[in-house]
């Protein structure tokens, strides 16, 4: 993807929470960290669908299938189809939600989680709300319908909605585009976008400057799994960092 010219680079943690303590100060902000600079799309928009099948049926199809079978692992009985739609996005299945979360710190960790793609950089999207935008009414409006592109925040049915501070924008199916329109391309929210750029080779650094702070797998992924991938950094280099090592060896 061509780098945009207007987005900010940020290099490292100080950058980051000085960029936002500067420029990022109005209530209601949300933010997103991607490893790569993708467009603003929820999963279940990017997947390639089989021969012979159309996506919105499909969806209710997935939709149907999780709640059928998902009921022996659950301690719980989610209430609305937005907390069905929550649960299912946390575990991974392609929903047309896409992740925000109210916590900058949490964002930039999942920017540079893991390394690079391609040393090409990550992002950081800024996003402004409105309240106005919200889903206020959860057993009125349904998640699979209403007329445009609509910001959610879920109830804490899971640990990790609560440790990601998680938020979702819904996103609107466009019958006359057979697609999702990406945030950044909606015309009643793009302005509202902010893009900050992560260098490639700043990824270790803010890595193991975030670690500091207490952010890592363990915190925001809490449970057995994120436990693990946490133990396991505190032993072993990820590519990107046995590269940064060796061109400090080099210098």
């Amino acid at each position: 993807m061509k780098q945009d010219s207007t987005a900010s680079t940020i290099k490292s943690l100080l950058e980051y929470t000085t960029h936002l303590s500067k420029n990022c100060q109005a209530d209601g902000l949300l933010y997103r960290g991607q490893r790569e600079d993708k467009p603003l799309r929820p999963r279940f928009a990017r997947l390639n669908l089989r021969p012979g099948l159309d996506r919105l049926p499909v969806e209710r199809r997935m939709m149907d299938d999780f709640q059928r079978q998902v009921i022996p692992f659950l301690s719980f009985q989610p209430e609305t189809d937005w907390d069905w739609l929550a649960l299912a996005q946390h575990h991974g299945l392609a929903t047309r939600l896409l992740d925000w979360s109210a916590n900058p710190l949490a964002a930039l960790w999942f920017a540079v989680e893991k390394p690079a793609v391609d040393d090409t950089p990550g992002v950081v999207w800024v996003f402004r709300t409105d309240p106005a935008d919200y889903v206020t009414n959860v057993l009125q409006f349904s998640p699979f319908e209403g007329g445009r592109t609509k910001i959610f925040q879920p109830r804490h049915i899971t640990n990790r909605i609560v440790s990601q501070a998680g938020w979702f924008t819904v996103h609107k199916y466009m019958d006359d585009k057979k697609g999702f329109i990406p945030l950044e391309k909606n015309i009643h929210y793009k302005s509202a976008l902010r893009k900050l750029l992560i260098p490639a080779v700043a990824f270790p650094t803010i890595r193991r400057q975030l670690a500091v702070w207490g952010f890592s797998a363990a915190s925001l992924y809490p449970g057995i799994d994120g436990l693990c991938t946490h133990i396991e950094a505190q032993y072993f280099k990820l590519d990107d960092e046995i590269a940064s090592a060796a061109k400090g060896t080099k210098k």
